[in-house]
């Protein structure tokens, strides 16, 4: 259903209160509350009345869309989204996107059960796109948040029954572990990892002056500061990638834009080769990738 079509008048004045709320998308969120409530009670002028109200309130509070649906799309699938665990991005699926090439790739050259790590998986948006999309990988997605551990066994749970636009691609098969960094991962993984992927915290601290309410108030501290510089966790899972990763195993971290050439260096000095950096759609550097050698 097009809101903008069947209730313009409404999507109208729930998009002029949003602007003045100071949302920055204000139009398209308005669009997605109106067929939220047109879907869910009916029609948002009659029953949904009340619904579209208190939505719209919630999200004038800078409350972000994602979790007032409880819900957000991520590359092929529809995720569940929850207070205190972190809001999958569309950025990211720039980075879910090139770890999934880089699992192709590995699976073309007769590698059986294709080794891939997440870290820090939140959600489990980026481990479940992997498993959705390749065939016969075996994927371990960790998180040192059980909030978010719980979250992405509940979506990996979902896509497995193909309730949000899975299933699971034949062969595929994912694990989600409590684990800080791969500190929990099974021992003999290590050096067999054709896959070591991540959007890690990766944001100096000094930035929390200039988040937006969505983010200061609502996406948990953890899973944006990576500590006084920023990179600090993005530097350890680069080191980490050395010893985990098998023979030509790629590693994908996300970064900071603003690090690029502190990305390219650390990854060199950990000893990895064919570094890269990936870009997203807006033409940011979203990525650092690398291979052991």
């Amino acid at each position: 259903m097009n809101a903008e079509v069947a209730h313009p008048r409404t999507v109208a004045a729930v998009a002029e209160r949003l602007g003045a709320a100071g949302v920055p998308s204000a139009r398209a969120d308005a669009r997605w509350l109106v067929e939220h409530v047109a879907s869910t009670v009916g029609e948002p002028e009659g029953a949904g009345a009340a619904l579209l109200e208190e939505l719209t309130a919630r999200r004038e509070a800078r409350e972000p869309l994602q979790l007032i649906l409880g819900s957000t799309a991520f590359r092929h699938l529809e995720l569940l989204c929850a207070p205190g665990v972190f809001v999958p991005r569309p950025e990211t699926e720039v980075v879910a996107g090139a770890a999934i090439a880089a699992a192709r790739e590995a699976s073309a050259k007769g590698r059986d059960g294709v080794r891939v790590v997440e870290v820090g998986t939140g959600t489990g948006a980026i481990a479940l796109s992997l498993a959705a999309e390749v065939a016969g990988v075996e994927v371990v997605a960790g998180d040192r948040d059980p909030a978010a551990v719980a979250l992405a066994r509940r979506n990996l749970r979902r896509v497995a029954a193909g309730e949000a636009g899975g299933p699971l691609a034949q062969g595929s098969h994912v694990e989600v572990v409590t684990s800080d960094l791969l500190d929990d991962v099974e021992s003999g993984w290590r050096g067999t990892v054709d896959v070591l992927v991540s959007n890690p915290p990766y944001l100096p601290a000094r930035d929390r002056v200039t988040w937006e309410p969505e983010v200061r108030d609502h996406d948990p501290e953890a899973a944006l500061v990576g500590g006084v510089d920023g990179h600090e966790l993005v530097d350890r899972l680069l080191l980490l990638a050395a010893s985990w990763l098998a023979s030509g195993g790629a590693v994908v971290i996300e970064i900071d834009e603003r690090r690029v050439a502190a990305a390219r260096t650390a990854a060199r000095e950990a000893g990895l080769a064919d570094v890269e950096v990936v870009a997203d759609l807006t033409g940011a550097a979203r990525a650092v990738t690398g291979r052991r050698r």
